[in-house]
């Protein structure tokens, strides 16, 4: 049962970031933004307990983590700013063919700004 243990604290970590956010975060308000409620979540925090299949789902999507760091994936966790955040929900909005065009655009400045990346393409073709 480790990943419980794993997920006591990962739960905890996104209380603790949720509430440096908005230090007038309530439990009761942060539960409801991940879909659960209070009295589960306070269970989760105290270690007491976990979410179902679904609830996993809830509190990813949520808080923009993966199911695999929620679950007790040991990789680091990178934290999207809010601009990189809001660049992909645009991202993930548009037709196939202009998230095609997006990535050609910035392939032409990734180019330029990072020199080493015409030589790794290079190498990977």
């Amino acid at each position: 049962m480790v990943w419980k243990n794993v997920f006591h604290q990962r739960i905890n970590e996104l209380w603790e970031r949720a509430k440096d956010r908005d230090y007038r975060l309530t439990l009761e308000s942060y539960a409801r933004r991940i879909g659960t409620t209070r009295s589960a979540l306070r269970g989760w925090l105290a270690g007491k307990g976990q979410p179902d299949a679904e609830g996993f789902v809830r509190v990813a999507a949520a808080e923009d983590v993966s199911l695999p760091w929620l679950l007790g994936d040991r990789r680091e966790f990178k934290e999207y700013s809010p601009q990189e955040r809001a660049l992909l929900q645009r991202f993930r909005c548009l037709s196939d063919i202009h998230k095609e065009d997006i990535c050609a655009f910035v392939d032409r400045y990734y180019e330029q700004d990072v020199p080493a990346a015409r030589v790794e393409k290079k190498t990977i073709s």
